[in-house]
C-alpha cells in the first residue's frame, strides 16, 4: 500500500520543519512580517500554507482568523472582482466574533471604503487576520489587475490588524504584466522567502514515518540522488519502497533498483517538471547531461538559476551540474532527433506543445536592449499553450512600449518632429501627402500651436510612422533617423491584432492566431534592435 499521497491541499505537512519555523517566526513576532513564499510546481507551497493555517487558526493569541484563498480557483480577473471576493472572504473570517461587521461587508453596495473601515476598527481593538493567498500567479496571469487595485492593497497591509502571505512560482514583481502596476509599492511590503528542494533532514522525516523500515544513510542519499529533492519524486520513490516491502532495512541498492522502474505516475510527474522549463533551460539542461559537468561562470545566469531554483541543478565547486538522476535519465532516453520536425511539430498536439519554444529560443536571440519590453513579451510567451487569450491581452502594452522605443528617438523632448521632416514634407505635393500629415500641416498655415506634436491617438502616430518610414504608397521616401519599413509592417499587424483582441465580440481566441501575434511582436523586437544598434 502507498504510504504517502502526492501533494495536494489539506495534506499533512511532512519534512520542510526549518522553512515552516522560519514562517511561523515572521508572522507570530510583536510586529509580523507580509511573506511572499516563491517556488516552483510541485515544491509543497500549498502544504506549508495550510500547515501555516491549520496551526495559526488554534493562536487566538495571534490572529483573529487565518484566511485561506486559493486564487488557482475561481480566480479574479478584475479589480472589483478581486475586492469583492476579498470582502467575502474576510466577512466570513470574522463572522463569529464580529458578525455585524460581517453583514456590513456582504451589503450589495459595499466598497472597498467599507473594507478598509473595518480592518481599521480591528486594528483599534487590537485583533488581527492573516489572508493567505495561495497561487498568486493566476490572477496576475489571466487578470486584468491594475495598480489602482495594488495601491488599495498597500493601504490595508499598512494596517497593523491585515498581514498577507502569498504563494507563486515566481517572485512578485516578476509576475507583474501591467507597466503601470510595477511601480506601485505594494510590491515593496512583502519579504519574499524561497522554498527550495528538499534535503537530508526532510528525507529523514519521510522514513521515520515507515517505523517499519530502517532506512541506512546510503539509501537516503540515493533517494536524494534520484529525486534531487524534488517533492513528488521523494514521495514517489519512497511510496515504491513501501510497496516493494512491508518493512526491514532498506539499503542504497533496492533505492536504485526501484528508481529505475519508473512506472507511468513516475513519467508524468516528469513530464510534469520538464514542461516547466523554458526553451533556453531545456538546452542547457541538455547540455550539462552530455558534459556530465560545466564551469559555472561559463553559463549564461538566467538558465542557470532557473535551473537550480528548479532542484535540477547545482554549482559544486565552481562546477555546474546535474542532479536529478530521474530527470537525466528521462531526458537522456528521448527519441533521438533524426526527425525533430515530425515528432516536435508533425501534429497539433505536438505543435501545441512545443511552438513555446521556437518563441523562446528566438526572443533569446535578440539583446535585451530595453527591459520593459522584453519584459511584456516574455510574460505573453510564457501563456503560450494554455492561455492565448491572456497572452494576447498584452498586446496593447507591447505596442504602447514599442511606440514610446520610436519617437522617443525620432521627437525631441516636446514630442515634436525635427524641422527638416517639416520642411521636408512641406515640399510634398497635396495629393501625395496622407491624411495625418495634411492635418499637421493645416494646423501649422492656421497658426495653432504644437501643430507638429505627436498626436496622443495611436492609430494616427501609426499612420504618421507609416509616411515617415516611406511606407505610405503615394510617398517612398524615408526620413526617419532610424526605423524602417519593417518596423512599420510589423507595427501595423500588431495593431491589427490589437484591434481585433479589444472587440473580439466573445470569440475565443485559437492558439495559432495567439502564436502569429507573438511572433510578429518577437521580430519587432529584432527590428527596433537592429535600428537601435546604429
Amino acid at each position: 500500500m502507498s504510504k504517502f499521497p502526492i501533494f495536494e491541499p489539506g495534506i499533512p505537512r511532512i519534512g520542510h520543519e526549518v522553512i515552516f519555523k522560519q514562517l511561523l517566526g515572521e508572522l507570530t513576532k510583536p510586529s509580523p512580517a507580509h511573506i511572499s513564499l516563491v517556488g516552483a510546481r510541485y515544491f509543497g507551497k500549498t502544504v506549508l500554507l495550510t500547515a501555516i493555517k491549520e496551526t495559526l487558526k488554534s493562536r487566538v493569541d495571534s490572529y483573529l482568523s487565518v484566511i485561506y484563498w486559493d486564487l488557482g480557483h475561481n480566480t479574479p480577473r478584475t479589480d472589483e472582482e478581486f475586492l469583492v471576493m476579498l470582502r467575502k472572504h474576510v466577512a466570513n473570517g470574522i463572522r463569529k466574533e464580529h458578525p455585524d461587521e460581517a453583514a456590513y461587508l456582504e451589503e450589495s453596495d459595499a466598497s472597498y471604503d467599507d473594507l478598509h473601515e473595518v480592518i481599521g476598527q480591528l486594528a483599534q481593538l487590537e485583533k488581527r487576520i492573516l489572508v493567505i493567498w495561495d497561487g498568486f500567479d493566476r490572477p496576475m496571469q489571466v487578470g486584468a489587475l491594475t495598480r489602482n487595485l495594488w495601491d488599495n492593497l498597500l493601504e490595508l497591509c499598512r494596517i497593523s490588524s491585515f498581514r498577507v502571505v502569498t504563494g507563486s512560482r515566481r517572485r512578485l514583481r516578476e509576475l507583474i504584466r501591467d507597466a503601470d502596476s510595477v511601480t506601485s509599492d505594494f510590491w515593496g511590503v512583502f519579504e519574499s522567502i524561497s522554498l527550495k528542494m528538499m534535503g537530508g533532514e526532510d528525507l529523514k522525516a519521510f522514513s521515520e514515518l515507515l517505523p517499519g523500515h530502517r532506512f541506512d544513510s546510503g539509501a537516503l542519499k540515493e533517494v536524494l540522488n534520484w529525486s534531487g529533492g524534488i517533492p513528488p519524486l521523494v514521495v514517489w520513490l519512497m511510496n515504491r519502497v513501501a510497496e516493494e516491502q512491508s518493512s526491514g532495512a532498506v539499503g542504497n541498492m533496492q533505492v536504485n533498483d526501484l528508481a529505475m522502474e519508473r512506472d507511468e505516475k513516475c513519467t508524468a510527474i516528469l513530464e510534469q517538471i520538464w514542461g516547466d522549463f523554458s526553451a533556453p533551460a531545456k538546452d542547457l539542461f541538455r547540455l550539462v547531461i552530455e558534459n556530465g559537468k560545466i564551469r559555472t561562470s561559463e553559463l549564461p545566469r538566467n538558465e542557470r538559476m532557473a535551473l537550480t531554483e528548479l532542484g535540477v541543478c547545482r554549482d559544486e565547486g565552481g562546477f555546474f551540474q546535474a542532479t536529478c538522476r530521474m530527470l537525466i535519465d528521462h531526458i537522456g532516453g528521448e527519441a533521438p532527433d533524426n526527425s525533430a520536425l515530425a515528432r516536435l511539430f508533425g501534429k497539433w498536439e505536438d505543435y501545441s506543445k512545443n511552438i513555446r519554444g521556437i518563441l523562446e529560443r528566438r526572443l533569446a536571440q535578440i539583446d535585451k536592449f530595453d527591459a520593459d519590453l522584453f519584459r511584456l513579451v516574455e510574460r505573453a510567451i510564457e501563456d503560450i499553450p494554455s492561455f492565448p487569450g491572456p497572452a494576447l491581452g498584452l498586446l496593447s502594452q507591447i505596442e504602447d512600449r514599442a511606440f514610446h522605443l520610436i519617437w522617443s528617438h525620432e521627437c525631441d523632448e516636446d514630442r515634436q518632429l525635427p524641422t527638416s521632416v517639416i520642411t521636408d514634407w512641406s515640399g510634398v505635393q497635396k495629393s501625395q501627402r496622407s491624411r495625418i500629415v495634411e492635418e499637421m500641416m493645416d494646423a501649422d498655415e492656421a497658426g495653432r500651436p504644437n501643430a507638429w506634436r505627436l498626436p496622443a491617438d495611436r492609430t494616427k502616430q501609426l499612420a504618421l510612422l507609416q509616411f515617415l518610414t516611406g511606407s505610405h504608397q503615394t510617398y517612398s521616401r524615408s526620413l526617419s533617423k532610424y526605423f524602417r519599413k519593417d518596423t512599420y509592417a510589423l507595427l501595423n499587424a500588431l495593431h491589427g491584432f490589437r484591434n481585433f483582441i479589444e472587440h473580439t465580440g466573445g470569440q475565443v481566441i485559437p492558439l495559432g492566431v495567439a502564436v502569429s501575434a507573438l511572433m510578429l511582436s518577437v521580430e519587432l523586437l529584432a527590428c527596433l534592435n537592429k535600428s537601435l544598434e546604429k
